[in-house]
This record gives C-alpha cells, sequence and structure tokens, in this order.
C-alpha cells in the first residue's frame, strides 16, 4: 500500500529488517573476534611466561676447608676404606668365638616292617675344642684391625692432600687464566689505539697488522686455559662428591702461599705413616710365626658330653627307654713337627723368613721417610727462593713494560719491542703463581709424609720474621 505522498511502507519495512540482521550479523561477528583476540593475546602472555627463563641460581662459594670437609663426607674410597675397617672390627670383636661351644640336638624314628621293630630318638650334644694357638688368633684379629685402622687413616689423609693439590691447581688455573685475559685485553687496547693511529698518519699499516696477528693469536690461549679449567674442576668436584651440574666459585688465593718465607718440622709424636704399617707388618709376621710354632708342638684339647633318650620296641620285649650319658675328653700332640722335613717344621721355617723380610721392610720405610723428607726439605727452599726470584722479576718486566709503552705512544721505539715487553710481564706473572703451586704442592707432600695436620709446616713472612 503506498501513500498519496510516495512513501512505500512495506519497503522501508522490508529494509528495516535487512539493515537489522545485517547490524547483528556484524556485532556477532566482531564479538567473535574480540573472542579470538583475546585468546591469542592470553596464550601469548602464557608462552612469554613459560618461555622465560628462570634466574640462574648464584654460585656456591667453596674454600679449602669446605672442599676437604666434603671430601671427608662423600668421597667413594674413604667410605669402602670405612667399610673394611668395620669387617676388621667385627672380627676383633668376636676373635674368641673358636672356642665357643658347639651345640647339637639330634632326632630320628625307624620302622622296621620286616622285624616288626620300631625306634625313636632324641640326644643332645656339646662340644669345646681348644686350639694350641687360640691366643694367636684373636691376637691377630686385634693387629689386623690396628692396621686397617692405619690403611684408613691413610686414606684419608691421601684424599684429603689430593683435595688440597686440586683445589689449589684450581687457583693457580684461575689466576692464569685472569692473566692471559688481562694480556689479550692489553693487547687488544693496542691494536685499536695502532687503528687510530694509523688513521691520523702516524704509524704504518704493517704496525696495525702485526698488532692485530699478536690479538688473534692469544685468543687460543685463553680458550685453552678455560677448557683446562672446566675439566680439572670436573674431577675435582667428582673427587669431594659433589653434584657436576653444581656452579662453584672458589674462595682463596696463591698469595697467601707466597708469603711464606721458612719451614719448620714439628716435633715428631709418632713415627711416620709408612713407618708405622712397616711396624705393624713386623707384630703381624711374628704372631704368625707364634701361631706356626703353636700348630706345630703344643697339643690341642677337646671335650665333649652328649645325652640322649631311646625309645622302642621289638617282637621279642616291650617298649623301653634307652639312655646315652657320655663324656668324653680327647688330647691331640703332633709330633711331625718335630721332624725337620714336615709340614709343620717348614711352616714354622716360613713364619721365620715372613719376620725377617718384614723387619728389612720395616728398616727400609725408615730410610725412604729420612731420604724423602730431606728430599721434599730442599726442594721447598728452593722454591721458596725462586719465589723471590721471580717475584723481582715481575716488578722488573712490569716496569719495563710501562716505561716501553710510554717510549711507544712517543715514538721512541717500534711495537715489536712493546709486544715483547708485554710478553714477558704476562711469562713472568704465569712463572710466578706456577712456582707458587709448586711450593704449596712440595709442603703438603711433605706433611703427607711425615703424618702432621695439613697446614703446620709453612711459616708466613711475619712469624719467620718475628722468630728471627
Amino acid at each position: 500500500m503506498r501513500a498519496e505522498s510516495g512513501f512505500d511502507c512495506r519497503q522501508f519495512l522490508r529494509r528495516f529488517h535487512f539493515y537489522r540482521e545485517q547490524a547483528m550479523m556484524c556485532m556477532q561477528m566482531n564479538f567473535k573476534y574480540m573472542q579470538a583476540a583475546l585468546c591469542v593475546l592470553l596464550a601469548s602472555v602464557f608462552a612469554a611466561s613459560a618461555e622465560e627463563p628462570e634466574p640462574p641460581a648464584a654460585a656456591q662459594v667453596l674454600s679449602l676447608a669446605d672442599a676437604v670437609n666434603l671430601a671427608l663426607e662423600n668421597n667413594l674410597d674413604i667410605r669402602r676404606s670405612e667399610n673394611s675397617v668395620g669387617l676388621l672390627k667385627t672380627k676383633d670383636k668376636y676373635s674368641w668365638n673358636s672356642v665357643s661351644p658347639s651345640i647339637n640336638l639330634n632326632g630320628s624314628f625307624a620302622d622296621n616292617f620286616e622285624a616288626d621293630t620300631t625306634s625313636f630318638s632324641l640326644s643332645g650334644s656339646l662340644g669345646i675344642s681348644l686350639s694350641p694357638n687360640l691366643y694367636a688368633s684373636i691376637r691377630g684379629a686385634r693387629l689386623n684391625y690396628e692396621q686397617g685402622l692405619i690403611s684408613y687413616e691413610q686414606t684419608v689423609r691421601t684424599v684429603e692432600l689430593n683435595v688440597r693439590k686440586a683445589f689449589y691447581g684450581l687457583l693457580y688455573e684461575q689466576e692464569n687464566i685472569a692473566l692471559q685475559k688481562r694480556s689479550l685485553a692489553t693487547s687488544e687496547a693496542q691494536y685499536r689505539q695502532n687503528q687510530e693511529k694509523f688513521r691520523r698518519g702516524q704509524i704504518p699499516e704493517l704496525d696495525v697488522m702485526t698488532s692485530r696477528v699478536s690479538y688473534e693469536q692469544k685468543k687460543p690461549a685463553v680458550e685453552a686455559a678455560e677448557t683446562a679449567f672446566l675439566n680439572d674442576l670436573a674431577s675435582f668436584k667428582q673427587i669431594i662428591g659433589m653434584d657436576q651440574q653444581t656452579d662453584v666459585s672458589l674462595s682463596g688465593s696463591l698469595d697467601d702461599v707466597l708469603n711464606v718465607r721458612k719451614i719448620e718440622l714439628p716435633p715428631a709424636d709418632k713415627p711416620a705413616p709408612n713407618v708405622q704399617l712397616a711396624e705393624k707388618s713386623v707384630e703381624i709376621a711374628q704372631n704368625g710365626l707364634l701361631s706356626s710354632r703353636f700348630g706345630s708342638y703344643a697339643p690341642s684339647l677337646s671335650l665333649g658330653y652328649q645325652y640322649g633318650k631311646t625309645y622302642g620296641n621289638s617282637m621279642s620285649a616291650d617298649y623301653d627307654w634307652a639312655t646315652v650319658n657320655s663324656l668324653s675328653v680327647g688330647v691331640q700332640i703332633p709330633l711331625d713337627g718335630w721332624l725337620p722335613w714336615s709340614a709343620g717344621a717348614v711352616s714354622v721355617a716360613s713364619a721365620k723368613t715372613n719376620v725377617a723380610d718384614a723387619q728389612l721392610q720395616l728398616e727400609n720405610a725408615m730410610e725412604t721417610t729420612a731420604v724423602q723428607t730431606e728430599s721434599c726439605m730442599r726442594k721447598i727452599t728452593q722454591a721458596i727462593s725462586q719465589v723471590d726470584s721471580l717475584r723481582s722479576t715481575v716488578e722488573l718486566a712490569e716496569r719495563t713494560y710501562s716505561m716501553t709503552e710510554t717510549a711507544y705512544n712517543y715514538g721512541k721505539t717500534d711495537l715489536m719491542s712493546l709486544l715483547n715487553a708485554s710478553d714477558s710481564v704476562l711469562s713472568a706473572s704465569v712463572s710466578l703463581k706456577q712456582q707458587a703451586y709448586t711450593l704449596v704442592s712440595a709442603i703438603l707432600d711433605l706433611e703427607s709424609l711425615l703424618g702432621v695436620p695439613f697446614g703446620t709446616i709453612g711459616i708466613p713472612q711475619a712469624e719467620a720474621e718475628r722468630a728471627e
């Protein structure tokens, strides 16, 4: 129906519904787009939070005392030695068990169908055997346990020695890396400076190329030093029983070692560990000789007692009980040991030879310890003297490099002289640190040889001056 003014209501309504539907569809589509955009935004936020790396854990600061304590708690060699000592202690505690009486209880039942007899018996027995070498057996268990304790102490000291040497070795490698990096930084700075001088026309291009080659050649040395340090650090963690993934920062310096001025041996409260083992071996050999003599010449005694009841019947007798109640004593006297060709006599002769050999080993251990002590002392004295010389060499090299650098900046000397002076500083510094490690290693070897507490032989400079 159209109005007179020309307005069509139906067409207006159709268009109204059409535009309303279009508007609703746009709103729905926009809402879906907003949901999708929100999901993408949340996913990106969660992904970023998931991919964000955790902050690295702080490195565990490890001093020499901490490293030694960890090794004493976690080292596998020490734990195995503890197990061995525990077994020897158990054997020593029950070494008398050879005289423990043996007790038996026996029971039997028999039925003879042909003879029409039955029997039942129950008996018990008690037996004791006294061997002639009982005393030697008990004493031998005690001596073996004491020898095991000495071996355990040696194992602990060996592990501690290795830990201390490895710790000081890592300190040397750390300082060596620092020196190598400092030399590398100096070469890089010299190379950059020469580039600037070449641009200003002050030096030829050859000097720039030479300084660049010197800079590039020092990079592999730094990388090799860092690789060696990481490898030795992994071995060090294995010794002290630390997880390989744990980041470690060593606390200490070789400068303390450089302050050692003299050595002084403490009073010997007991023999060196090697001598103690040799002495214990002599005692064990002597006890073995005593055991062989007892076994070859002394009589052995055995004592037994048995009591039992037997109950049975037969065709010609009624049921009856039979009793067994007996005591037996036996003595065995060996006579073969008195014959020089018998096994007992040969055993005694072999035990005598073992005693003589153990005594010779004891003399050799005492002499070897004395020789090694003098050798270590001479090595330490020489190392202290070389430390003084190398310290002066480092001071001279640093002074020479400073003067050469000044002269080069003013054009009074060439680049090779400056590079040689820089290399001299690096070489002297590395030699000084290496000599410090040699000195502390020699001191540790001497302390381990004598069995004295570690860190008690070297006297610092201040204490040495007061003593003088």
